[in-house]
């Protein structure tokens, strides 16, 4: 038996050696051996090791080390690709493992030599890895390994031919998910159909609350969480059966067994678990596979649908690649018709109240927005948002308009712009008056105020703020604080309000934010950016002498939270601007546009036409001119700008084909039927540069849009 035992532990840690992730990252460790148990007083022995994979029998490292009571530490950098590792270890006696600081494993004690895990989270970068060891008497061997879990290599399945879970398991590998209906049959050919048993472990990470764990088997099953028995079903049955049992988890990672033994017939196991309690937003259940497989890696309440995770996760206990998400939310509709609106990289589907499903694009996406147009909702109705991950960024928003009657819906045009989802969205207040007693600062440039702050927990500016007090100015950098206690360090808004005395010019506005912002002047909205962003917008226009209303609204998302508002006068009325200024939405913009019967920009134009101002089309299911057909039509738009030196985002929205080519060179190519955005950023030197802009229409719907902004 202990012939079949070593041959299988050094298969395992062979199999790890094996994997694309490194072991050991390239490298040696340094090795310091002492003539004692307790890593005291100098090495009497040190040299670099190749790997951590040591039999020493009954016999010693080398030279100076005893067989019985020594110890060594092994050191070393090593460089992790961000995201939670599996360490694995196999000991006799005692180790310990620390990753930079932290001690991961902590098994100090004699130990037979056998094989243990743990689940740890490690960010992206080089890190100290130290490993200590002690031998007590008797056998002595060490051997460490680690890997990157991926969707697929999440539970430690071991799989024992007898129904009692005795032995050195005869199977040992990663499975998807608890989730398996083998009917007469067995796990693999090595297990026998009837008559087996299996473990399963798994590390993973909880928002504190108490947990339902459901259990569903032929024959008996158990769970256990941090050792404590949850779930005791273990006993012959047969299916349809189901049992529980409740648990209070702190936040943070807990450890999970699922224990089960088939003796004949029929052979099922299934394990999955809730959070109990109630959600005050989206029930957010996340899966560390893309199929919705097993109980969640972890759920949490969502006050929002609006996540970019960029090649990141959720969190750090799920992969980064191939995860799914299911959300949940019962919401009183106001009556009236809704437009549902998604933005998604990669797969989504939007169920209504289980039965209906509004829309469907489950399939692989580049950060494009999709909408269901008008649908007709009142009283409460449940919404299930689902959503995976396939590889690259991931990014979802999900958010709807309202309308109360048809003609408010015909005059409110789709727009890819994120909006806070509300039932329904609330009409824009009057803005408040300024203080009176206080001064207003002259208005030519520079940080003006001061202002009248309203401070609001959440992005819906119609509710009665929580703070209301007087700032000097916008130039706030709370980092991940917030601006007073009675805030949250996330999630909240404000509301500028103040009036200016302005001489009659042309000015710069410019907001600096993380995240949202819009400006205003009296009620004119100048700047549009209500979205979670970090960066610079401007917006220049001629305004007039007198004395004017500036708004400005801002939302923080999550993170760093930063607001800062300026303008200057660069010039009497109607002066040019010495400097190029960077657009807000391309509004700037001199274009030549050429239209075409076909979709193919072939032969002469039908119609052509010089406008100034922004690229932004919606025909319905009408066509630019009495010449171009409804359908099967083509455009091109060119335009030759000065740009200042910077980074710029352009962003296309269109139903349906689009091409952008900057000085030439193509930077958004969605030539087929589809309906959605597209956005691509580019650094351009100061000085001009030509855009070309080309759309196709086939059927239904068409419209056209560029934007573009500094980034």
């Amino acid at each position: 038996m202990n012939r079949i035992y070593r041959w299988f532990s050094w298969l395992l840690v062979s199999a790890l050696l094996l994997t694309g992730l490194p072991v050991t990252a390239r490298g040696e460790w340094y090795a310091e051996y002492f003539d004692n148990a307790h890593l005291a007083g100098g090495p009497v022995l040190t040299r670099y090791e190749a790997r951590l994979h040591f039999d020493w029998g009954k016999g010693s490292p080398g030279a100076g080390v005893p067989a019985d009571n020594f110890s060594a530490r092994f050191t070393r950098d090593v460089w992790f690709a961000g995201g939670t590792y599996r360490f694995s270890y196999r000991s006799d006696d005692g180790a310990r493992v620390w990753i930079g600081g932290t001690l991961i494993i902590d098994d100090w004690r004699d130990r037979a030599a056998t094989w243990d895990f743990v689940e740890h989270y490690v960010p992206a970068g080089v890190h100290p890895v130290r490993v200590e060891y002690y031998e007590h008497t008797g056998y002595a061997a060490l051997q460490v390994a680690w890997e990157k879990l991926v969707a697929g290599a999440t539970w430690r399945g071991e799989y024992f031919d007898n129904p009692h879970l005795q032995g050195p398991p005869v199977l040992v590998r990663d499975d998807l998910a608890v989730d398996f209906n083998w009917g007469t049959g067995s796990p693999d050919p090595v297990i026998p159909a009837d008559n087996f048993s299996a473990r399963w472990t798994r590390t993973l990470g909880f928002e504190a609350g108490t947990y339902r764990f459901y259990v569903s088997s032929d024959d008996g099953a158990r769970v256990f969480v941090n050792g404590q028995l949850v779930v005791d079903a273990w006993h012959r049955q047969s299916l349809p059966n189901t049992h529980h049992g409740d648990t209070t988890l702190s936040a943070g990672q807990h450890t999970i067994i699922v224990e089960y033994f088939e003796e004949g017939g029929e052979a099922h196991a299934h394990v999955w678990w809730d959070r109990l309690g109630t959600f005050s937003g989206w029930e957010g259940r996340y899966y560390d596979n893309n199929q919705f497989r097993g109980g969640p890696a972890f759920i949490r309440d969502d006050a929002e649908i609006n996540f970019d995770w960029g090649d990141g996760a959720p969190t750090d206990w799920i992969p980064s690649d191939d995860f799914s998400i299911i959300w949940t939310r019962t919401l009183h509709f106001t009556p009236g018709l809704y437009r549902f609106n998604v933005r998604t990289d990669d797969g989504m589907r939007l169920w209504l109240n289980d039965t209906e499903l509004l829309m469907d694009y489950w399939e692989t996406h580049d950060n494009v927005w999709h909408y269901r147009d008008w649908h007709f909702l009142e009283g409460a109705n449940t919404l299930r948002l689902e959503y995976f991950e396939e590889a690259g960024n991931a990014s979802i928003q999900f958010w709807w308009d309202y309308a109360a009657t048809v003609e408010a819906a015909r005059a409110f045009p789709p727009s890819p712009t994120y909006g806070f989802s509300r039932a329904p969205t609330p009409a824009r207040p009057v803005p408040p008056t300024p203080d009176p007693t206080q001064p207003s600062a002259p208005a030519t440039e520079g940080f003006p105020g001061p202002w009248r702050g309203e401070y609001f927990i959440g992005r819906d500016l119609s509710q009665t703020p929580v703070l209301v007090r007087t700032d000097a100015a916008i130039d706030f950098d709370w980092g991940w604080g917030s601006p007073a206690p009675e805030i949250p360090v996330d999630h909240f808004a404000a509301r500028w309000t103040g009036e200016f005395d302005f001489e009659g010019g042309r000015y710069r506005f410019t907001t600096t934010t993380d995240d949202g912002v819009r400006l205003y002047l009296n009620d004119d909205l100048l700047i549009d950016s209500w979205q979670p962003m970090r960066g610079s917008r401007y917006r220049t226009l001629e305004v007039p002498a007198g004395r004017h209303t500036v708004r400005v609204e801002y939302f923080e998302a999550t993170q760093a939270a930063r607001a800062r508002v300026t303008w200057t006068r660069i010039s009497g009325t109607r002066a040019p601007s010495p400097t190029p200024v960077p657009p807000t939405a391309c509004g700037e913009f001199t274009w030549a546009a050429s239209y075409f019967d076909n979709v193919s920009l072939a032969g002469e134009p039908v119609l052509t036409q010089r406008f100034t101002g922004p690229l932004d089309f919606d025909w319905g299911l009408g066509s630019p001119g009495d010449a171009v057909p409804d359908d099967n039509f083509s455009a091109h738009f060119e335009t030759t700008h000065t740009f200042a030196a910077g980074t710029y985002r352009f962003t296309t929205t269109s139903d349906d084909g689009v091409r952008l080519y900057i000085d030439g060179e193509p930077v958004i190519n969605s030539w087929y039927p589809m309906r959605g955005t597209r956005t691509r950023t580019v650094t351009l030197p100061e000085g001009e540069h030509t855009l070309r802009l080309e759309y196709f229409e086939r059927t239904g719907a068409a419209n056209v849009r560029l934007e573009c902004e500094m980034w």
